[in-house]
């Protein structure tokens, strides 16, 4: 079986005589300016804005996993078996649903980074951001998973995807102002391969 692309067609409707916006069919959602979303973040605090994070990609990481389920077998063995292209088509498309920017995918030797660029929460969002994708790979894949943010570059914010073990050190380095180039380096050795990105 070929591997599903993502579908964007009808996956927002508009109920103009409600005055209701879905998303493939789920809850009614809000649509709210990006400031005013990152202002109330920091009135609740990171602990509570982290938690709203992971809410969100966890509700991505589902539908990600329904879309990809095949056969009687479970969603999590379905999408463990989709190459990570699909997966960062699938959540690409689903954060520019969310108006949360475009995904992109660099791998440095066994790091995978996923690249956000345009997100509109700009750089106070990207702890938020962080939150979003961590929830949303944990859930799609069936497997704990952490994201941690390597840095912007004006609109573009890099993340890690990796284990908890390593979270730690990774935030230990950057907050010494060790470039996240070198903290992959230091991570997973030297590599001569080059970045493959690949936009969704």
């Amino acid at each position: 079986m070929a591997d599903p692309r993502f579908d964007p067609t009808k996956a927002v409707t508009f109920d103009l005589e409600h005055g209701l916006v879905h998303l493939e069919g789920a809850p009614a959602r809000i649509v709210v300016p990006a400031e005013g979303l990152m202002s109330l973040c920091a009135s609740a605090g990171q602990e509570a804005a982290a938690a709203f994070g992971r809410n969100l990609g966890e509700a991505i990481g589902r539908r990600i996993a329904r879309r990809l389920a095949s056969g009687d077998q479970p969603a999590e063995v379905s999408v463990r078996e989709a190459s990570v292209e699909v997966m960062v088509d699938q959540l690409g498309g689903e954060l520019s649903l969310t108006g949360l920017g475009s995904l992109g995918l660099e791998r440095w030797g066994r790091a995978l980074v996923l690249v956000v660029d345009h997100c509109p929460l700009g750089r106070v969002g990207d702890s938020l951001l962080e939150s979003i994708l961590e929830g949303a790979v944990t859930v799609a894949t069936g497997r704990p998973a952490r994201v941690v943010g390597l840095g912007r570059e004006e609109v573009r914010t890099r993340f890690l995807v990796t284990g908890a073990g390593a979270v730690d050190r990774v935030r230990a380095w950057i907050g010494a102002g060790t470039s996240w180039g070198e903290v992959i380096a230091r991570l997973h050795g030297p590599t001569s391969a080059s970045p493959r990105r690949g936009e969704a």
